[in-house]
């Protein structure tokens, strides 16, 4: 964010103790009636990463998040043998109950129904120029690892979301004059009498998301990527857009690795969302934009940094956000601020104890405002004095390593820790833990 087989292993360094999903298969339709209905089955299949018998696994029921279930935005049933048990964390957490203990290194499954009604505000989960935008509704496993069982609240500020890699299947019907872009790459579309109907896949996701409306959209391609830049009427800046998204996968794949998939969907929009406060906001292979050049490139550069790298969101949002931000700025120079040495120059006097690594949790209590100075401005600038203290070039190694150890995986600070210590182990990193605000 901005202000067909078996899965691939894991590579992730963190260690997973419950539910692991395989895989999701979705039938979705859509209806555009009032605000908004997406209803559809989902199946889930997992395996129990953990070391006992796994009795129930949670689902995370995000697009109750938004409005602190005031009203309930997404309703669920569960198929039998399987049963709904208790809600938490205002009824954004729904534990399913397994017919019988899943063993240790077995796989088990659950089915459900649900029903998502839209939002009429602008945001991420809402409506935006007859655009709707249907971001983090879909019900996607719990976290669960060797730090325990992650249930964590929802925040505006920024994103409260962590979740595992699976595979996803996805059919989708909407009436015709209507189109969709998704998480995934198109397999099929056609249009019979007044119904759309779109069939997508992705190898390796961690999460699925789109958008429906009177969708134009003009495509390119890069580095084996097809960018599909999708935009509503009177929504202008696709040209551009197309081709800062072009020139952003093109340089990262270079300097990252290839991002392994085949399609990346952009979803231009003219105003804000959430009340000025988000400019852009990331998916896997697919990101909701404004029409600027820093902010695709910046949701691109998620691609990367959440995508195929992720984290937990919420405990660690620099993990995601800095670098993201610093890959963006790399490209866009004239919206770099930086002065190498002294990151916290760019965080406003009353937060500069504010640490680079707090929790969305801390910023929520204390410091809602200070989350754009902390995590973006100085998170960024960090990155930019470790580059010019080791080098572009064991930067970019330290980087590729990220990447590739943690593909379609976890990251930690531990993880980044220790690639900079591999890479350059003569490295002052006690100083520059200092002067970035990040404990050892």
């Amino acid at each position: 964010m901005l202000v067909a087989g078996a899965a691939a292993a894991h590579a992730q360094s963190v260690t997973i103790r419950g539910a692991d999903p395989e895989s999701y298969a979705l039938d979705l339709r859509y209806d555009a009636r009032g605000a908004g209905v997406l209803a559809g089955r989902e199946r889930i299949e997992f395996v129990n990463r953990g070391l006992a018998p796994l009795e129930r696994v949670w689902l995370r029921l995000w697009a109750n998040g938004p409005d602190r279930c005031r009203p309930r935005r997404i309703e669920v049933e569960v198929d039998p043998p399987a049963v709904a048990g208790s809600e938490r964390v205002r009824c954004s957490a729904l534990e399913v109950r397994l017919a019988a203990p899943v063993a240790a290194g077995a796989r088990g499954a659950i089915s459900l129904r649900f029903r998502v009604h839209g939002r009429r505000r602008a945001d991420r989960f809402g409506r935006i120029g007859g655009t709707t935008l249907l971001g983090n509704v879909i019900p996607v496993l719990a976290v669960e690892d060797a730090g325990g069982l992650h249930l964590d609240s929802y925040t505006a500020l920024g994103e409260s979301f962590y979740s595992l890699s699976a595979r996803w299947d996805a059919t989708l019907r909407l009436p015709a004059r209507l189109r969709a872009a998704t998480t995934g790459a198109v397999v099929s579309e056609s249009v019979s009498g007044k119904e759309r109907t779109l069939r997508v896949r992705s190898a390796q996701a961690r999460d699925f998301a789109l958008a429906v409306g009177r969708l134009r959209r003009r495509i390119t391609e890069v580095a084996g990527v097809k960018i599909r830049v999708h935009f509503g009427p009177r929504v202008g800046g696709a040209r551009s857009s197309l081709r800062t998204a072009r020139r952003a996968v093109r340089a990262l794949s270079r300097r990252l690795g290839p991002l392994g998939f085949g399609e990346l969907d952009v979803v231009l929009f003219r105003e804000d969302l959430g009340a000025g406060l988000l400019a852009g906001m990331e998916y896997p292979e697919l990101v909701f934009s404004l029409p600027l050049g820093e902010v695709v490139s910046h949701e691109v550069a998620h691609q990367w940094w959440y995508g195929l790298v992720g984290n937990n969101q919420f405990e660690e949002p620099w993990l995601d956000e800095s670098f993201a931000q610093y890959s963006h700025e790399r490209l866009h120079p004239s919206t770099n601020f930086c002065r190498p040495g002294r990151p916290y120059r760019l965080v406003a006097r009353r937060w500069r104890r504010i640490a680079l690594d707090s929790s969305m949790g801390l910023f929520e209590r204390h410091a809602p405002a200070a989350v754009g100075d902390v995590i973006y401005l100085a998170g960024s600038c960090a990155l930019q004095t470790l580059e010019r203290g080791i080098g572009r070039s064991r930067m970019t190694a330290v980087l590729r390593l990220l990447q590739s150890r943690n593909r379609y995986g976890v990251v930690t600070k531990a993880d980044v820790l220790g690639a900079i210590r591999e890479v350059a182990p003569a490295f002052d990193l006690e100083r520059w833990l200092a002067v970035s605000h990040l404990s050892a």
